[in-house]
């Protein structure tokens, strides 16, 4: 389903700095010319898409949009995430994508940390 895909790449985006079409294009089994139509879909939603050319080049959002990962703490993060757990069969996959983008930050925050509590889909 198209709007799948468009909320995937937009959390892959968040997630890493640049990323080639071609590999998203295998990822979502769909072409090249199909992930160019969804970038464009999703630059027109108003996240601001920017492209880098060349050998390192890639498709990634631009600096100063994404999140602060500061608003919340290590504690107040892992707490989110129990709450959404506990509660994640009472809504329709809208808390699944909240935990998973929550987890990806709070993993980034403490990537140091020995814990191992919570595992982000890469």
């Amino acid at each position: 389903m198209k709007i799948d895909r468009l909320i995937s790449i937009i959390t892959l985006l968040l997630r890493k700095e640049k990323v080639k079409a071609k590999e998203l294009a295998e990822r979502y089994e769909v072409s090249v010319r199909t992930i160019l139509r969804d970038i464009d879909a999703i630059n027109q939603a108003g996240i601001p898409i920017v492209t880098y050319r060349g050998a390192n080049g890639g498709i990634g959002i631009a600096e100063g949009f994404r999140i602060d990962k500061s608003v919340l703490n290590y504690d107040e993060m892992a707490s989110v995430i129990a709450l959404l757990n506990g509660i994640g069969s009472l809504s329709i996959g809208q808390s699944d994508v909240l935990m998973e983008k929550m987890k990806c930050n709070l993993n980034q925050q403490h990537r140091g940390n020995t814990e191992g509590r919570f595992s982000c889909a890469a």
